[in-house]
């Protein structure tokens, strides 16, 4: 058993954390989040923003990693250009002053060569650029490729991928010096079970590099202390967690994840050293979460998600807060909170749902939801009015516009059930059907999604091998989940049950 002193002991102390504001010390040593995403990169402007941001809330980290960055991934081995390195540069020192370490990651899994001298001198040699603008967090990421080592030349010189990752990993730790750390994505990034490429990186790969993890699923729903404990029990160090929230591309595009950080352990710090969140391609949006997130890794034996959320929304919805938290409720669907589609909303339909089905009296409850849903209908003028964002508004202009249409959906519900309801010939009520199709059919639905999905797949695999890979017990297909179309589709049925010719 690992004495608590020891270097290889998961409950080692950590080093210093990388924050030099003595305010926002905490139990993690890294805060921060990742541009990680598939999609269109950051620009420059939005990279300094989110440096103002993170150093204002107690977070210490940007790492800079997107995967459709060409010189990141596909083309890892050409330098960058000089005008990207004179922006990273001043990305830098801005984060120097603002006590926010800007790490750098490189990708080259899908062409390198493991046993390839030139080709492990082209990664360090890029890695020291960035080293010579001040950078001293670096991220090896070798996910997301093949679980094999696919060259002849690389089976010769290595027992195992695993092998010979710790071999480039430990290159660059030696070419970067002890100022600077490492982290390596490894190929196995997610799941709790040992592996036996897992196990070999927990043996052979240095203490001193950190290795990042997904929790036990791609998008982890939620990330409990035990299965922190087994996975760190494995690499024999604390974890670095890659936390795949708010991000939502691939199959999850048409999603917009502006609920709030929840359902992490309170208990984690004794197994991970720290959280980098991968945020959305839509950068001032994913600051939402990001926000909540900043007061779970300040204190999370404190953190109240709902408190963080309310406080997140008056912050970046300046200029509309009410308008930006009502459309806010419509867009917090995701496997973190796979329930809630307006839960106010949901609150009071199930409510007529359940008055008009019994034959109590539905005015009331009628009366409050046409109030919640009048008062939704003004949502997107307020926002493209009032939000003094306007990066934020143009950013969410999709949903503002997805938004506003199924409130009217869900409107035209509304009048149609309280025409129903309401005593008068049978003729009118018979044709007020054929109106209300009108309404809620005519226009196509919206490829972004508000108030829950119509149809999203999340990865919510647990296995990533070549003969392997498969989904886990977290659900990964959400199909019917639209608020709208549930409020709706009951309309109509209730409408054509009460219209039956006797």
């Amino acid at each position: 058993m690992r004495a608590a002193s020891d270097p290889s002991s998961p409950r080692a102390p950590v080093r210093t954390s990388l924050c030099r504001d003595e305010r926002f010390v905490t139990a993690f040593v890294y805060r921060g989040v990742i541009e990680g995403y598939y999609g269109p990169p950051y620009t420059h402007p939005d990279r300094v923003w989110w440096i103002g941001k993170l150093a204002g809330w107690g977070m210490n980290l940007y790492v800079h990693a997107p995967k459709n960055d060409s010189f990141h991934r596909q083309e890892w081995r050409t330098p960058y250009p000089a005008e990207q390195m004179r922006e990273f540069s001043e990305l830098i020192e801005r984060g120097a002053a603002q006590g926010v370490d800007v790490g750098f990651a490189i990708s080259p899994g899908l062409s390198i060569a493991y046993s390839s001298g030139s080709d492990r001198h082209t990664l360090e040699t890029k890695f020291l650029r960035f080293r010579e603008l001040g950078a001293r967090f670096f991220a090896l990421c070798l996910d997301d490729v093949p679980t094999h080592l696919a060259q002849e030349a690389d089976r010769r010189a290595f027992a195992s991928l695993a092998h010979a990752h710790v071999a480039v990993a430990h290159g660059l730790q030696e070419t970067l010096g002890p100022s600077c750390r490492l982290l390596l994505v490894p190929t196995d990034y997610l799941g709790v079970a040992p592996t036996e490429y897992l196990e070999i990186l927990g043996e052979a790969l240095h203490r001193t590099v950190e290795v990042a993890w997904t929790g036990r699923t791609v998008v982890s729903p939620e990330i409990r202390t035990g299965e922190a404990a087994q996975r760190s029990a494995t690499l024999r160090r604390r974890l670095l967690v890659w936390d795949n929230v708010p991000v939502a591309d691939g199959p999850m595009r048409p999603m917009l994840h502006l609920g709030p950080f929840a359902r992490r352990d309170a208990a984690l710090p004794e197994h991970v050293c720290g959280f980098l969140l991968n945020v959305m391609q839509h950068a001032h949006a994913s600051a939402v979460t990001v926000r909540t997130a900043a007061e779970y890794l300040r204190s999370p034996q404190d953190y109240e998600p709902e408190r963080a959320w309310r406080d997140a929304l008056r912050e970046l919805g300046a200029g509309a807060e009410a308008a930006f938290a009502d459309f806010a409720a419509a867009h917090r669907f995701s496997p973190l909170h796979p329930l809630d589609r307006d839960p106010a909303l949901e609150e009071r339909f199930c409510e007529l749902r359940r008055n008009v089905l019994t034959e109590g009296d539905p005015s009331p409850t009628l009366q409050a939801l046409r109030e919640l849903l009048e008062r939704r209908l003004g949502v997107a003028d307020a926002l493209r009015a009032g939000l003094l964002d306007r990066k934020l508004a143009s950013e969410i202009e999709p949903w503002i516009a997805s938004h506003h249409l199924e409130t009217r959906r869900m409107l035209a519900a509304l009048d149609f059930l309280e025409g129903l309801l309401r005593e008068g010939p049978r003729l009118a009520k018979v044709l007020s059907l054929f109106g209300f199709e009108g309404r809620v059919r005519t226009a196509s639905a919206p490829a972004a999604s508000s108030y829950g999905p119509r149809r999203v797949l999340y990865p919510q695999l647990v296995s990533m091998r070549d003969d392997g890979a498969g989904f886990g017990p977290d659900p990964a297909l959400f199909k019917g989940c639209n608020l709208a179309d549930e409020i709706v589709d009951f309309a109509e049925s209730f409408g054509l049950e009460k219209l039956r010719a006797c």
